[in-house]
């Protein structure tokens, strides 16, 4: 519900929220009614008192993947409690004060006083005594502003969008700190209060709620008019309003909740600078006492005539204080129960006899020595005929709980669902959401206040027991409404027609000694209750699979933004896989990079990003950024890939700084030319620079223009579309890029590549060579295994476990040179665990041979590890494994070679992440150990020397024509 702009005011009563859930449980959903604004309020928490300790066994806290809020509690030096929540989803900023204090605290003879205080708090303060001040600004910055006085909680609040929300702060924390109560207001809201008196007068809801508090003890609290009105009002001064204010309204026993996008210092910042200067007056809470409704051997029956025509049966049970039962939820477990509406319930025994057609029920404790049971039911005309059959009904199916006993089953349902909702459900924003927050550190543990409603943490079959023995004719006052009851008097306040009988016979007697019905039951396990809560992994659908186009898709559900990521490949057959078509290729994407050059700067200031590129595979392609504009970036793109639309000019340009880059390379760092090197080797069509430098030089545009054509016309174009765009769109774009392309499959005689080269066990595969500059590099790629879950969590282990020392010893110690690194990783098809030295004074003969010495420690120094350090090995690659995509672009491209180079394995981050669950550290020494023995390993190793260091031992010979040796391997 929407709050209006006009201040909302709630009695103070017994169960105010209580009866609003019922009134609105029983109205058909079609129904036009509106119940009083009170209905809008959220409950008043059942739990533990603020001051009590907070439990020790709270679960951590779940968070949703999306989750961006952050949470900080606080009290400040004043004593005021603090809840601040920060989260840059929100769209206004809000914040609420909840003072502990009510309408259970209006003096005797002045009925609605803490009402009326409540209106005159607006009306300016000493440091803005402008009394429109507050609603004009709130107003006038897009925001809403409210109060409610409940029983014992009067909440103040407002939302405003996030720019404004520091000035409105500060203006509505005045109300605490320095309000005027300005006499010539005092009138004009005594009238106010009057009108909204008035208002309510033929709301059928708010007459039930006052005629039911006129049969409460007289001397009790509970016993009284909550709203107020020009009577009860009349003649109060400034005065009397201050003595009130100074009596109740204390930091002490206030609480403020603030809710944002701004971080949580900046909420701190404000919280502190706006209500620090709010007195402690340290008022010691005074709570009500039990007992205003005592026992009574009678049935108690009120029958109220309507204004509308209603057909209800209300019944109100008091029952013992239960906030202390934080931890056990009996009140919510009972009212559950209670309100139950499936097979064995009791509102499907009264449908059954065509009796009542709903049914609420609702268990509060606004107070901490008092709740309140309320059970409304919605009758037929029969149902109010035979009420009585209705009652008895009733205790049959409280007789059923007895008898039952716990239904610790359903605790932990509820505890289940609890932890679901609290992870992923809506916590909504605004005023609302702080209203909620501010009640609830008011009157619960401030450190788990936020988590209140979320937080089922221990069965209590005991206090359970309390509630439910309260449930008996004797702790019952029960209401008729139906027109056309026997009425023969008149409640003073609201003018409400009714009757009133106490019943000691035979219905009477029917309560106490309930009928015993076998039909009904408390609620069966609920198979729907969720087993499991992973969240699956994104699983793009392949919306097309043909020889020459393939495509998958995913519809973005986290990032929430107009954005789209787009991602292409042209993959080449091996009938491609030559050095020059590899040189044609990097120049294709050179050339049409440069000919769309001027086309595509605009689109990236307009936030649209493209990327083009060769790759080993073939031609890579993207475009991401706002959906709306993504597709005419892509046919600009797809146009310029057919067309290369550059002059002889430009391609001569182009084509001298790619040879100038090509014959730089060996001038490039030691290590850098060792990677190429180890790339050039154990990787199908992969070139080194140098090696490509001949080829570039020769060809022309011509060439270029041809094998393109070539390419398109022989190669599957592999697609994968992610974000805020629909299967249809997706669908359409990448058939209109392959139209474009004109794109052709290979013969099948022609298959795609296959990237790695297969080392045999035992191989020892080396390639030597002497560089122009003054540093030597060694380079070592062992294969640890396969791709397969279990090897890539060892490979993250094992990432995690050589790094360290290994550049301790080479490069601390040894002082071999700034660069010494060792890692593990998964290429392609393979795990790998690698180790790189690069050295100014020594040559890469003698780096291998230190770092063999080193290396081979490995095994033993892995199986020293202490349970600690093994276990802080396997967390840490838990936390690689559970890193989260943080663009649309990223989750893009990782799907994409999740897509084409992992074989659709979606699972595969999951899967390694059982079998890093399963994986012993054994396990991960014996791979350790296969991988670096000299019968077992698989190990390639690149030697590149300083033109100053001369070998220190003998040689294999170099790889002198490595287009030629490739041929000759095998690749898998």
């Amino acid at each position: 519900m929407k709050f209006p702009s006009a201040s909302v005011r709630v009695p103070g009563v017994f169960l105010a929220s209580a009866f609003a859930f019922l009134f609105a449980a029983s109205v058909p959903a079609s129904a036009t009614l509106h119940p009083p604004k009170l209905i809008a309020l959220p409950a008043v928490p059942a739990f533990a008192t603020a001051d009590s300790p907070p439990p020790a066994d709270v679960p951590p806290r779940p968070r949703a993947v999306n989750d961006e809020s952050a949470v900080r509690h606080l009290v400040l030096d004043n004593g005021l409690r603090v809840l601040l929540v920060s989260d840059p989803r929100l769209n206004k900023s809000a914040a609420s004060v909840a003072v502990g204090a009510g309408s259970l605290d209006d003096p005797e003879g002045r009925d609605g006083l803490a009402h009326f205080l409540e209106h005159m708090l607006f009306l300016g303060t000493e440091k803005y005594p402008d009394a429109g001040r507050y609603q004009r600004f709130i107003d006038a910055n897009a925001g809403a502003w409210n109060a409610y006085t409940a029983g014992s909680v009067t909440n103040y609040h407002f939302e405003v969008r996030h720019e404004a929300f520091a000035e409105a702060l500060d203006v509505f924390a005045q109300f605490f700190i320095a309000p005027l109560f300005t006499p010539e207001f005092t009138e004009r809201e005594i009238n106010a209060v009057n009108s909204e008196f008035q208002m309510r007068l033929e709301n059928d809801l708010w007459r039930q709620f006052q005629l039911m508090q006129g049969f409460f003890e007289k001397d009790h609290p509970e016993h009284h008019f909550a709203i107020g009105n020009a009577a009860t009002l009349a003649g109060t001064t400034r005065d009397e309003l201050l003595a009130f204010y100074r009596a109740h309204y204390s930091a002490n026993r206030m609480a403020l909740a603030l809710t944002g996008k701004a971080s949580l210092d900046q909420l701190e910042q404000l919280a502190r600078a706006c209500f620090s200067a709010v007195e402690n007056r340290r008022i010691s809470p005074v709570a009500p006492p039990p007992g205003f409704l005592p026992p009574k051997p009678a049935l108690r029956l009120i029958r109220m005539q309507p204004v509308k025509d209603l057909q209800q049966l209300t019944l109100l049970f008091p029952l013992p204080g239960f906030r202390a039962d934080y931890a056990s939820k009996p009140a919510a477990l009972l009212s559950f129960i209670l309100g139950h509406e499936g097979e064995g319930s009791l509102l499907s025994s009264l449908k059954r006899d065509g009796l009542a057609t709903a049914l609420g029920a609702y268990l509060d404790g606004e107070t901490e020595t008092y709740g309140s049971c309320l059970v409304n039911i919605t009758l037929t005309p029969a149902g109010v005929e035979n009420h009585r059959t209705v009652l008895a009904r009733v205790f049959s199916a409280i007789d059923s709980l007895r008898r039952a006993g716990y239904p610790e089953h359903l605790f932990r349902e509820r505890q289940a669902m609890a932890r679901l909702d609290e992870a992923f459900q809506d916590k909504g924003e605004g005023m609302s959401r702080a209203i909620e927050l501010a009640n609830l550190a008011l009157q619960y543990p401030l450190e788990i206040a936020d988590r209140e409603p979320y937080l089922w943490l221990a069965p209590d079959p005991a206090a359970y027991q309390r509630l439910l023995d309260a449930l008996r004719p004797d702790n019952l006052l029960a209401t008729l409404t139906a027109k056309n009851q026997p009425a023969d008097r008149t409640e003073p306040w609201y003018g409400t027609r009714y009757s009133y009988a106490e019943d000691t016979g035979p219905v009477w007697q029917a309560l106490v000694q309930p009928a015993r019905d076998n039909v009904l039951h408390p609620p069966a396990p609920n198979p729907y209750i969720p087993g499991r809560t992973d969240l699956l992994p994104a699983m793009p659908l392949q919306l097309i699979d043909e020889p020459a186009l393939s495509l998958y898709y995913a519809q973005d559900a986290e990032f929430h933004r107009p954005m789209s990521s787009q991602r292409f490949l042209l993959r080449m057959p091996r009938s491609l896989a030559t050095l020059e078509d590899a040189v044609l290729l990097r120049l294709y994407a050179a050339c049409v990079r440069e000919a769309l050059n001027e086309t595509t700067y605009p689109a990236a200031e307009a936030g649209l990003a493209y990327t083009l590129e060769a790759t080993p595979d073939g031609l890579a392609f993207s475009v991401s950024g706002y959906d709306e504009s993504a597709g005419r970036l892509l046919d600009t793109l797809a146009a310029g890939l057919v067309e290369i639309d550059l002059t002889a000019e430009r391609y001569a340009a182009l084509q001298d700084a790619l040879v100038r880059e090509l014959s730089s390379f060996l001038r490039a760092e030691a290590y850098a030319v060792a990677g190429a090197t180890l790339r050039a080797t154990v990787f199908e069509n992969n070139y080194r620079p140098d090696e490509q430098l001949p080829a570039a030089q020769r060809a022309t545009l011509g060439d270029i223009r041809a094998f393109a054509k070539k390419l398109r016309s022989g190669a599957r174009l592999e697609a994968l579309a992610y974000g805020n765009l629909t299967a249809a769109e997706a669908a359409a774009t990448a058939r209109r890029v392959a139209e474009k392309l004109a794109v052709a499959p290979p013969p099948a005689a022609d298959p795609l590549l296959a990237p790695r080269l297969l080392v045999r066990a035992a191989a020892d595969l080396l390639a030597a060579e002497t560089l122009p500059g003054n540093n030597s590099a060694f380079l070592r790629d062992y294969i640890l295994g396969p791709d397969d879950p279990e090897h890539r969590a060892a490979a993250l282990i094992l990432n995690n476990f050589v790094g360290e020392p290994f550049f301790t010893e080479l490069r601390t110690r040894q002082q071999l040179g700034y660069v010494a690194q060792a890692w593990a990783a998964t290429r392609e098809t393979q795990t790998t665990l690698n180790f790189l030295i690069q050295s100014g004074t020594h040559s890469a003969d003698e780096l291998a041979a230190r770092a063999d010495t080193f290396i081979a420690t490995f095994p033993a120094q892995f199986a020293a590890l202490t349970g600690d350090e093994w276990a802080a090995l396997v967390e840490g690659a838990r936390a690689q494994l559970e890193e989260k995509d943080k663009t649309i672009p990223e989750r893009a491209a990782r799907l994409f070679t999740l897509a084409y180079q992992r074989a659709a394995d979606w699972a595969r981050r999951e899967e390694t992440l059982k079998a890093l669950d399963r994986l012993a550290k054994s396990r991960v020494e014996q791979l350790l150990k296969t991988a670096l023995a000299p019968d077992t390993r698989r190990q390639a190793t690149i030697l590149a020397y300083a033109r100053d260091h001369a070998p220190k031992t003998e040689q294999t010979p170099t790889f002198t024509d490595r287009s030629a040796w490739k041929k000759t391997q095998t690749y898998k």
